[in-house]
Order: structure tokens, then C-alpha cells, then sequence
């Protein structure tokens, strides 16, 4: 019986394609897997925290960032003969990576270039379907025939969500034009309801997640510091800096910490707290997974955040409100008397995929 070697690889766009993977890293190595993770940044950093026994490669990422004036609809434009580019170079280092390490099955989170006939091909990413802005309307078919062309060069792709009506990318991920490959494998969360969690020394009332590309990330978070506490409210801001964990005092009843690990964070999203972040998905997996109430703030011009945003508010799951317009008093009222998501215990569909997975190369 041979336990397969595999190569884990997150995309460098924030930090959530880095935090989604945990789950699948851990079942891996308890399933007796040999797991290689391949990043770089804070991606990089955030899962060698998480995991230091491993082995770690550097692989380039996109290295895309964004300004305060362009909506990121428009650089992503702006950026795709450069992204050809890096796709083809990660492409050809996958090769050689594969060769080296003896590599048995690739899991790319959003890296398109991540696939090769030498290794069982996995591709993770919630948006099959790409939706742009209305100014961009035109290049809508274009992309969504680019992407799925690149989807069908993978085995698989895995869509961390639930197949059914009650689901969380909408249509995102959803309708009758989906690739034949794809499978639904449902949320893919950091934290881990089955461990026991230590309590917290302190109980917060709210949690203001920081998160994304620069220069947004670092505007969301003056923006909540302008804000934070709200009416002497134990209020904890993680910044979403990957490196140190220690949580110390700004001012009253405000704490500020880099980064938190999985189960620290978990720990703290225990107690109930009201959680303040953005609306990217990996965030949203991990609120719906915890139960907590949130107040979602997407990303300015972020078509991808603004829709998810959107839909989970027309839903009566989440209050949503623009960064511009961002009220943090009235929003806490009103996201109050909303319900979040509660999800039962066996929404782990990830572990069945990646057992049948790992039987293949078991046989």
C-alpha cells in the first residue's frame, strides 16, 4: 500500500486560498499522506505556522496588487498578458517540480498553471462562473470560456461548497453550465469543531478581521481603528499579518493582534462575538462553519466580495455594508437581529473526496 506523495499549492491573493487548505493539509497527514506545501509571501508563512513539520517549497506567486483609485476588475485586465506569462512559467516548474520531488497528485487553490499529465491534477476554486462588473460586460463570455478551459486541464476540480439550493457561492459556482470534471466537496474551513479549545483568557464582543491585497487591506484597517470600540465594547482587531500572534492592548476595550493561529482564532469565535470582515469566501466559510454573526464589508470593486456580499444580505444571513459608507454602531444594531448561518456537524464532505483520492493510489 503506498502513501502518496502530494503537493499542496495556494494562490498568493490574500491569505484566505492559504487558510482554506488547512483542512485538507490536516486530513492528509492523518490519513498518513506525504504532504509538500509549495508558496511563497505571507501565504508561505501563515502555513508553516501551521504546520512546521512539513516540507516547504518556494514557488512565485502572481504578485498582483492594487491601488486606491483603479477598481480590480480593471487591473486584472490590465494584468492578463502577465498573467499568461506566470501561468506558463508555473507551468513548466510544476514539471520539474514533480520530477524532483517524485510527486503523485498536485491540489492547486486558483493556480491554473498547476496541472501536468505526470500527477494526478486537483484544481480548487469557487468561482467556475466569473462575474464582471457591468462595464466589463463584454469580456463576460471570454472569461468564462477561458476559465473553464483551463478547469478541464485538471482531473479534477473541487468546489468548496454544497451542491444543493442552500449553499454560499450562488451563482458563483452554480447553474447548468458547469464542467463535466467538477465535484462538490463542501466548505472548506481552517477551524476544527471536533478539538477541544482551551478558553479564552478574555471574551470580546467583537472580532474586526483584516484581510486582502494591499493597499485595501491596510485602508480597511484605518478604517476600523477610526471606529473601534464601539460604546467600550471588548473589541479585538486581527490586522492579518502573518508572523506574530501575541494580542496587546491599543486602548480601552481595543486589542490588536498580527495574526491569530487556526485554533486561537477558533477559540475566540467561540465565545460569540459579532465578526467584522470582508467577504471573501475562505472568510465566509470559516464564519459559517463557527456560527458567529457578521458584518461583511467586500472589497471596493471586488465584483467577486461585492455579489457574495450581496447575496448572502438578500438572503437575511449577514448585514452587509460598503467600506465608503461603513457605520460601525448602526451596522452592529442591525446585523444583531440577524441569524448567520448554522451548519450541522457532517458538513465535511472534503474528507470522503480526499479518501477517494488517496484509495486510488492505494490499490
Amino acid at each position: 500500500m503506498k502513501n502518496p506523495k502530494v503537493l499542496v499549492c495556494p494562490l498568493d491573493w490574500g491569505l484566505g486560498h492559504a487558510t482554506r487548505c488547512i483542512p485538507i493539509i490536516r486530513h492528509l497527514k492523518q490519513s498518513g499522506a506525504q504532504v509538500i506545501i509549495a508558496s511563497d509571501g505571507p501565504q508561505l508563512t501563515l502555513l508553516r505556522e501551521e504546520f512546521p513539520d512539513l516540507e516547504y517549497i518556494l514557488l512565485p506567486g502572481y504578485k498582483m496588487t492594487y491601488n486606491r483609485f483603479m477598481p480590480i476588475a480593471f487591473k486584472v485586465l490590465t494584468e492578463v498578458p502577465r498573467l499568461f506569462l506566470k501561468i506558463t512559467k508555473e507551468n513548466k516548474l510544476l514539471k520539474s517540480i514533480i520530477k524532483e520531488k517524485d510527486i503523485d497528485v498536485v491540489i492547486s487553490d486558483n493556480r491554473y498553471g498547476l496541472w501536468n499529465k505526470k500527477a494526478y491534477s486537483v484544481l480548487i476554486t469557487h468561482q467556475v462562473n466569473i462575474i464582471v462588473p457591468p462595464t466589463l460586460k463584454i469580456a463576460s463570455q471570454w472569461l468564462q470560456s477561458l476559465t473553464h478551459k483551463y478547469i478541464r486541464r485538471f482531473d479534477e476540480c473541487w468546489i468548496p461548497d454544497f451542491e444543493g439550493k442552500q449553499n454560499l457561492s450562488g451563482d458563483l459556482s452554480h447553474g447548468t453550465n458547469i464542467p463535466s470534471n467538477c465535484k462538490y466537496i463542501g466548505i472548506l474551513s481552517r477551524f476544527d469543531r471536533s478539538a477541544s479549545r482551551s478558553v479564552p483568557e478574555r471574551r470580546y464582543e467583537i472580532i474586526a478581521i483584516v484581510s486582502g491585497p494591499e493597499t485595501q487591506r491596510t485602508i480597511f484597517e484605518e478604517k476600523l481603528l477610526a471606529q473601534l470600540p464601539l460604546n467600550d465594547k471588548p473589541c479585538l482587531l486581527i490586522r492579518g499579518i502573518p508572523g506574530n500572534t501575541k494580542i496587546k492592548t491599543l486602548r480601552r476595550s481595543l486589542d490588536v493582534a498580527d495574526h491569530l493561529t487556526s485554533d486561537e482564532l477558533e477559540g475566540i469565535l467561540r465565545s460569540g462575538p459579532m465578526v467584522i470582515c470582508r467577504a471573501g469566501y475562505s472568510t465566509l466559510m470559516d464564519i459559517a462553519f463557527s456560527g458567529n454573526k457578521a458584518i461583511l464589508v467586500p472589497t471596493p470593486g471586488q465584483t467577486e466580495q461585492e455579489y457574495l456580499a450581496a447575496n448572502l444580505s438578500k438572503a437575511g444571513v449577514f448585514y452587509t455594508t460598503s467600506q465608503k459608507r461603513m457605520n460601525l454602531p448602526d451596522a452592529f444594531s442591525k446585523a444583531s437581529l440577524l441569524n448567520g448561518i448554522q451548519l450541522s456537524d457532517e458538513k465535511t464532505g472534503y474528507k470522503a473526496v480526499l479518501n477517494e483520492l488517496l484509495n486510488k493510489f492505494r490499490q
